[in-house]
């Protein structure tokens, strides 16, 4: 990975932003997992893993946003943004060795990478870790569904919306957000084109929905906005 920039140097028992699943494990446990990972940073744009690649660890985001996404023929599909907390490669724990998508850093990012073979022996040994990891698991699979029927039941408005609430309380947890994404990135989550999103901003705006100022957005109205949502 010729997109590794430094190494960060921190010990599993003492890390602040463990994901849920790996306070599950015991302190033996820990040190295990402690012996055979990687911490390292990657800039803006840099590739975490590319699709199809050979996946030897499990990618855990530490610090940053980044996006996933399908590589066809020059064909970019994205899948989602995820934030820190989340894992990228548990799809394919018991799969093929290799990544299903690719990952780009959105922002700087900081990622720790947990030895596969590692992750394997802990969901055989830890059934409150093997529950926590069967969690993420479903709820990528449950976002998936929810993703499918948005693009192919609900109206340009509809997913417009349901893009700004995911924004604001999913991927920021916040109100006022800075995006970290770009117009191009948006029309791609909701399949239309970056002048579209231009027009539904300022639609949006116009109807006291949202509030902008460059990059920074904020919701005014989100019941009317969760209305738009469900109604499509």
């Amino acid at each position: 990975m010729n997109q590794i920039q430094e190494y960060i140097n921190i010990v599993c028992t003492e890390c602040k932003v463990k994901s849920k699943a790996f306070t599950k494990l015991t302190e033996a446990q820990l040190n295990l997992v402690d012996q055979h990972r990687t911490e390292l940073t990657f800039r803006k744009g840099e590739l975490l893993c590319k699709q199809g690649m050979f996946m030897s660890h499990i990618i855990y985001i530490r610090k940053g946003f980044v996006k996933l996404y399908l590589d066809n023929d020059d064909e970019v599909t994205i899948l989602t943004i995820v934030k820190p907390g989340s894992f990228i490669g548990v799809q394919a724990l018991y799969g093929e060795d290799i990544f299903p998508f690719s990952a780009e850093a959105l922002t700087d990012t900081e990622v720790c990478l947990k030895d596969v073979n590692i992750f394997r022996q802990l969901v055989l040994e830890n059934a409150e870790f093997a529950k926590e990891i069967i969690k993420v698991l479903n709820k990528n699979l449950l976002d998936a569904y929810n993703r499918m029927y948005s693009l192919t039941q609900k109206q340009i408005n509809g997913r417009f919306a349901e893009l700004l609430l995911f924004l604001s309380n999913t991927l920021y947890e916040a109100n006022p957000f800075q995006l970290t994404i770009s117009r191009k990135d948006m029309a791609d989550l909701i399949s239309t084109s970056p002048e579209s999103v231009s027009r539904l901003m300022t639609e949006f705006r116009e109807q006291g929905l949202i509030k902008t100022k460059g990059h920074l957005v904020e919701i005014l109205d989100d019941l009317r906005l969760d209305t738009i949502c469900k109604c499509g």
